[in-house]
Parts: structure tokens; sequence; C-alpha cells
């Protein structure tokens, strides 16, 4: 080895090294920066998904310039990334999908940071769209992190997309209740609850009978907002079972009737 040649060999691996540093450095930044830019929580989704790229896209950016550094052929490098991408997304299809689904949330916009949707049987608030990934926050606190091609194959109930949740919660009561005076009752409990909206109004219904008929089912109908809805809920569950308690009404049980047979019977 020519010694003569090795103090410019070392100026090159230290500018090539302080490339790859930097690369590394500024990518995270530029996605910080770009994620400052969303103006509302709608954009939140985006703009994250983008920061994700241009922070991938800087670190590839700059391997590729600190290898050009040290003379390698850029053309070669090129070539070569693009083989090595098609042959990684070829072994990792699945993450390429996800990839896919994360362009298809941004651009469809089915959902957005800060929404309260259901993905399958995953719930809660939408607090981060990345490339691979959406992550929600579920109402006990849980950290959930959904791949992207999950998220567009899934059904997804968007709750925030309209002012007001439903809530419906079925009473089963004997068949000779007064069904009238209890649904009253129920009205009275939900309309006394500030928190239930007054427009549309929360009502009341006789919804079923029983197969046996030794019962019936009264379904109360509410209305309120989509962060207050499990409040609300496991509230009015309370109340109206006090409600039950207070009026002596039961929970009606099934029983089976046995008919003799009369032709079996003897004198």
């Amino acid at each position: 080895m020519d010694m003569s040649a090795l103090p410019s060999l070392l100026i090159k691996l230290a500018y090539s090294g302080l490339i790859v540093f930097l690369s590394f450095l500024i990518g995270p930044k530029i996605k910080r920066i770009i994620e400052k830019c969303a103006k509302n929580p709608t954009e939140m989704g985006a703009m994250t998904f983008i920061g994700s790229l241009c922070s991938i896209g800087t670190k590839t950016l700059g391997i590729i310039v600190a290898l050009g550094q040290m003379g390698v052929d850029t053309t070669v490098i090129v070539g070569a990334f693009s083989a090595l991408g098609l042959g990684i997304s070829l072994a990792l299809k699945n993450n390429m999908a996800n990839v896919a689904g994360g362009l298809q949330i941004i651009l469809t916009k089915p959902f957005a940071v800060g929404n309260y949707i259901s993905i399958g049987t995953n719930e809660g608030t939408v607090t981060k769209i990345e490339t691979m990934f959406t992550t929600l926050v579920t109402y006990a606190g849980q950290e959930v992190i959904i791949p992207n091609a999950q998220c567009v194959s899934e059904i997804i109930v968007n709750y925030s997309r309209e002012p007001y949740r439903r809530m419906a919660i079925a009473l089963p009561v004997p068949l000779d209740t007064d069904v009238e005076a209890f649904q009253a009752s129920l009205n009275t409990l939900m309309k006394d609850d500030p928190r239930v909206l007054k427009d549309p109004a929360p009502h009341c219904a006789l919804t079923s009978f029983s197969a046996t008929g030794q019962g019936i089912v009264v379904t109360a109908y509410a209305y309120t907002l989509p962060e207050l809805y499990w409040d609300v809920l496991y509230d009015l569950n309370l109340a109206f079972q006090k409600k039950r308690l207070a009026q002596g009404v039961s929970q009606p049980y099934e029983s089976i009737q046995i008919i003799a047979d009369p032709a079996r019977q003897t004198l």
C-alpha cells in the first residue's frame, strides 16, 4: 500500500463519516419541522407520514453521497440500491403493503389524528399515522399499533365524523311490567343528566319479546358527545339498575312449562 495516499484516504473517510453523521442527524430534524407545519390536528397524520419519508430519504441520500466521496461510482450505487429495493420489496411485500396503505389513508382521509375510531376489534383515539403503522390510544389508556395494510382492509367506523354518538341500553323486564311508567322513569333519568343531548332527545321503546313469552325488552336510547360516550354509558347503566330496584322491576326468568299428555293419564 502506498503510504503517501494514506492521508488522502483518511480525509475521504472522515468526510464520508461526517456526511453520514449529518444525514442521520438532519433526517429526524426535518421530520420534526414538517410535523410542526400542520396547521390543525387533522393535518398531523399527513405531515407525520411525509416527515417519515423525508427522514428516510435524507439518510439514504447521505449514504449515497458518502460512498461517492469515497470514489465509488454513484451510478453503480443507484443501480444497486434499485436492485436492492426491488429485492427488499419482494421479500417484504407485507411492509410495502403497509406503506401503500399509509398513502391511501393520507389521500382518502377515512380518519385523521384526533379522531375516535374503531378498526376491526380495536377502538380508540388516533394519535399517529406513520409510514407503516397507525397508532390508537384506547379508552383504557393502552397504545395499539395497527399496520396500515390492516387499516385499509378492515371496516373502519369513525365516530368523530358525527357531532354525537348514540347509545342503546337494553333492559329485560317481566311481562307484567307497567311499561309506560318504567319508560317515563328512564326518560327522566336521561333528561336529568346534563351530558345527555336534548337534541336528538333521549327516548325509550319496547323493542322485543322473549321467545317463551316470559318477558319483554325495553331499550333506552340516549345521545352524547363522542368523547363522553363511555362515561355516560356506564353512569346510565348504574342509574337504570338503581331505578329497577327502587321500582321493584326484576329480571325476567325463563321457565319451562310441563303439560301432561291427556292420552297417558289413567283413571
